[in-house]
């Protein structure tokens, strides 16, 4: 009940548009409302829980790490056992300390590796991958003095040293030398300060890292900090990710919301005007439609057909009226077509009548004369009187076949048995008219029909076809299921038909052909028709001709 009841409320024009208008007011505000208020609780819950606390926790962590790799990086280079003995000359550096201190320096977080001496003088600096100015290529001075010094664990953290005039920023990581003196790599404090990760979308958060001189920002600059700091875990002595939050960035979301309420709230009083107008504009339209049809159907033109594009209630009623329009015509066709068969039947059946019996005496005398004529040439020209009264015989019998035809007595008769009985009758036909006829697919199917009627459309249809197709062409039978229906097609290979022939070829009496009566296809649709079937003819010119015989299959007589 409740599924039929909404299907009945999608199709419903009036209760969908209602709905639509109600949609459109409403939930352009509850949807800005709902994230309006998502986003507040977001912001509330990022500073306020363990969202925030996660975050530089994380930071710290990386950061960590970072420091803890360069950290195990120095130490495997003040502990490698080659290192000079003391007193040797610490500097004097071997090839196999050479080239381990270059490829330990080709690392794109590191400018570099340098050496000290026990006074802290730098003696040596071996260039990196990102080694660059003072104190490689450049002969300005490199100092480390005036830069703060921290203690982490056995490694000596000194600086940061800020970026100015061009240059870039960096800190040491110094370790001793059992041979005297100290060995440091030489940081690149961007590589430090990239692990703070970006702004957020907003500009409500800003990551900074705290550091003995001062703050930096995400690139390695410092950082002029407006607002409250949420400092995170410290990483080394002085050393600590935090978080800056902006009050004005963080309100200017919420102002934001508040526009974007009063928008959505004029937007939607447009937008249901806009529907309003639209859908008493699409009603008119639409009921115009109906009212021309019936206009058009009432001066006798059924072939009008109104629009019926959806699946409210006016698609229905339109649907309603095309399928009346239909019926109509084809209820009007079909009684002036009875009306008109029934008068040509009986006007034909009592021609047939008047026109038998002389034909009879007719023939009776011609033979009584032709058996006591000696003369050949008057016994000849008997013989063809004689024809010639047969064939106006013959004619008589289409002619009562057409006027009062015998019901059919359907049963279940297999299409192969009558197509090879009708190969065997035409066989001397195609012979003569060097017309190939061939069986094709579909010769086991078994239809409802009645077996001479059927005989006599297949009969009709191929003697038409053969007769139509020129020496050395073909003609076909075949037969296959389609749905709950049978077809049986004869097509040939003739020159076909043009349209206006065409919509002809099935009135009573109409023909091309010399000596026919122009009754064969009108009588073999009106067989179709009262065996539960139908017959159609499809033709181009130049493309044959191809006649469709619709039945029942057997067992389906109901259909």
């Amino acid at each position: 009940m409740i599924p039929h009841r909404l299907s009945e409320f999608r199709r419903s024009v009036v209760r969908r548009y209602s709905l639509l208008l109600l949609a459109s007011a409403v939930v352009p505000i509850f949807v800005v409302g709902l994230l309006y208020d998502r986003y507040a609780r977001g912001l509330l819950d990022q500073f306020t829980g363990a969202q925030l606390d996660a975050q530089l926790a994380a930071t710290s962590s990386r950061i960590g790490s970072f420091l803890e790799a360069r950290t195990y990086q120095l130490e495997t280079l003040a502990r490698y056992p080659a290192w000079p003995a003391p007193g040797r000359g610490a500097f004097d550096l071997s090839e196999e300390m050479d080239s381990l201190v270059r490829i330990e320096s080709d690392n794109s977080d590191l400018y570099g590796i340098l050496f000290f001496s026990d006074q802290g003088r730098l003696v040596k600096a071996v260039a990196g991958q990102a080694g660059s100015g003072a104190p490689y290529w450049s002969e300005l001075p490199f100092d480390v003095e005036s830069l703060p010094r921290q203690l982490v664990g056995e490694t000596t953290l000194i600086g940061p040293a800020l970026p100015r005039d061009g240059r870039s920023g960096w800190f040491l990581l110094e370790e001793g030398l059992h041979g005297g003196g100290t060995i440091a790599l030489h940081v690149r404090l961007a590589s430090v300060t990239e692990l703070l990760g970006a702004p957020s979308a907003a500009g409500v958060l800003q990551p900074v890292l705290r550091t003995p001189a001062g703050y930096l920002d995400a690139l390695g600059r410092p950082a002029v900090v407006h607002g409250e700091i949420i400092p995170g875990p410290e990483v080394a002595p002085g050393w600590r990710p935090c978080l800056v939050v902006d009050p004005d960035e963080l309100m200017r979301p919420f102002q934001a919301g508040r526009y974007a309420l009063f928008a959505a709230s004029v937007v939607t009083l447009a937008a249901i005007g806009w529907l309003l107008a639209r859908m008493a504009g699409r009603l008119k339209h639409r009921v115009d439609l109906l009212a021309h049809g019936a206009e058009v159907l009432s001066a006798g033109d059924f072939s009008y057909r109104v629009p019926d594009a959806g699946q409210d209630e006016i698609s229905f009623l339109a649907i309603a009226f095309n399928r009346m329009a239909s019926k109509l015509g084809r209820l009007v066709e079909s009684t002036v077509r009875m009306e008109r068969l029934a008068a040509l039947g009986e006007f034909s059946t009592g021609v047939a009548h008047e026109v038998r019996n002389p034909l009879a005496t007719l023939k009776t005398t011609v033979q009584a004369l032709a058996r006591r004529e000696a003369d050949p040439q008057r016994s000849a020209l008997l013989a063809t009187m004689g024809g010639e009264i047969d064939r106006m015989g013959r004619a008589m019998e289409d002619i009562l076949a057409f006027g009062r035809p015998r019901p059919p007595q359907r049963r279940a008769v297999p299409i192969g048995e009558v197509a090879r009985r009708l190969r065997t009758l035409v066989a001397t036909e195609a012979g003569e008219r060097k017309v190939a006829f061939e069986l094709l697919d579909g010769m086991e199917l078994v239809a409802s029909v009645d077996p001479d009627h059927f005989l006599q459309i297949l009969m009709n249809l191929t003697l038409n076809a053969l007769q139509a197709t020129p020496p050395g062409g073909r003609v076909t039978l075949g037969a296959r299921r389609e749905g709950e229906r049978l077809l049986v097609e004869v097509a040939d290979t003739g020159p076909g038909m043009a349209p206006d022939r065409l919509r002809k070829v099935f009135e009573p009496f109409f023909t091309t052909r010399p000596g026919g009566t122009g009754l064969g296809l009108s009588i073999s649709r009106q067989l179709a028709d009262l065996n539960g079937g139908g017959l159609s003819l499809e033709s181009r010119p130049g493309e044959g001709t191809r006649a469709r015989l619709v039945l029942v299959p057997a067992g389906e007589e109901h259909v």
